[in-house]
């Protein structure tokens, strides 16, 4: 059973000025799942271009079907089918803790990113009441985690040759990052 945490109560303003999505950018929702928050995203743009991705065949196919306008793919975090230097800018909500490799998306995304574009993640901290959530049904689907606590992944980031921090943002049990492709 999939926990569809776009549909819970929140404030997706921090997230979207964030983001700052504008008319004419393209921009890549990575781990894209159903497609509903690349969505969001393509309504509070006012115009881009929103390609999104996901491992997953069958909610790539739900993603054309309830979203045409999102330009969806079948594709992983760690090999983006899309050429170098081809988007303004790049997100990952809630989805982080299911890449198979971590390190070898954070090496990719920059690479699809032009130099200066942004790389906006949303994540869950590992404690909160939903990232318990999260592992529960995650167990219960026998899939791996990786959930990142919002220092954790700082510091993992921070040895990035490819991104440099622009700030982060605690939500209370959810964290927002942006990262400028150096």
């Amino acid at each position: 059973m999939a926990l569809n945490w776009t549909r819970s109560p929140g404030d997706w303003g921090p997230f979207i000025q964030m983001l700052a999505p504008a008319p004419g950018e393209k921009i890549l929702d990575v781990g894209a799942g159903n497609g509903s928050v690349a969505d969001r995203v393509l309504m509070a743009s006012g115009g881009a271009d929103i390609y999104a991705v996901d491992p997953s065949e069958r909610k790539v196919a739900a993603m054309r079907h309830d979203h045409p306008a999102i330009k969806g793919s079948v594709a992983a975090a760690e090999g983006l089918p899309f050429p170098d230097s081809f988007f303004d800018k790049a997100y990952s909500t809630m989805a982080l803790h299911h890449f198979a490799d971590l390190d070898k998306a954070l090496n990719e995304v920059p690479r699809v990113l032009k130099p200066g574009g942004s790389f906006v993640i949303l994540e869950v901290e590992p404690n909160s009441f939903m990232g318990r959530v999260f592992r529960f049904f995650g167990r219960l689907a026998g899939e791996k985690m990786h959930l990142f606590s919002e220092p954790r992944l700082l510091a993992r980031l921070e040895s990035s040759r490819d991104f440099n921090l622009d700030h982060s943002v605690s939500l209370g049990g959810r964290y927002l990052i942006k990262l400028t492709r150096k």
